[in-house]
């Protein structure tokens, strides 16, 4: 496997700051600094029947999305949802548009860091050659201790562990087809519902357990920090 075998998917959905594009121009820009030429499918997501009063903002930041995907960026599909299908479903309803065998997933509010490497041909390599389903970037510079009961040693820069986040992560396409989705709760965060999944198949069947998953986390020397989180709450404007 090589970096471009690398879809990325940005989910999006309505945010305070709409329809200001600043954050998704953050994300999108981070991406790029990784991965200048890779497909990005853009998933839209619609708005919550309780959001109705957000639809005039939510609109205006969809034209100007498909607007950017148009005449500013480069590579990138939009896919709007008219109705509200939250994270699990948009992933359900576009996964068969990824014609390679990996996928990025980053959530349009966090974005990969730009001031920090990350060796990609080492990522993929893990994936080829069978020692992981997926590699998480992490938000923080260091795991917290109170996590550390989920994690399960380091090997050669990157942590063992039975924590799903929906954090950043690079991720086999047919891992998420065979196991992720299948078990993941209908029209809602897929890490929701997903995580306690992986915890349990890996406290009940041990080592078997999880090797069905064969997550990491990417962990160099020094700050492990390769991803942020933007406060959706700022005034962009």
């Amino acid at each position: 496997m090589h970096p471009r075998d690398i879809t990325i998917i940005v989910a999006s959905s309505v945010l305070p700051s709409h329809p200001n594009t600043k954050i998704i121009d953050q994300t999108v820009d981070s991406i790029r600094k990784h991965l200048p030429d890779n497909e990005i499918i853009m998933q839209i997501d619609g708005l919550r029947i309780e959001q109705a009063d957000r639809k005039k903002d939510y609109d205006e930041y969809k034209n100007r999305i498909l607007w950017k995907c148009l005449h500013e960026w480069k590579n990138v599909l939009p896919i709007i949802f008219t109705e509200h299908s939250h994270q699990t479903n948009m992933m359900k309803n576009t996964i068969s548009l990824i014609k390679t065998s990996l996928l990025l997933y980053v959530e349009a509010d966090a974005p990969l860091s730009t001031n920090a490497e990350i060796d990609w041909q080492k990522c993929t390599d893990m994936i080829e050659y069978e020692k992981a389903n997926t590699i998480r970037f992490h938000f923080e510079t260091k795991i917290p201790d109170e996590h550390n009961y989920l994690m399960f040693g380091l090997e050669d820069g990157f942590m063992k562990t039975s924590q799903w986040s929906q954090r950043p992560h690079l991720s086999r396409v047919s891992y998420y087809k065979k196991t992720v989705l299948p078990n993941a709760w209908e029209k809602n965060f897929i890490e929701d519902g997903f995580h306690g999944y992986v915890i349990q198949d890996c406290k009940i069947n041990g080592e078997n357990g999880w090797n069905n998953h064969k997550l990491w986390i990417y962990h160099p020397e020094g700050s492990i920090k390769r991803s942020e989180h933007l406060d959706c709450y700022r005034d962009w404007e």
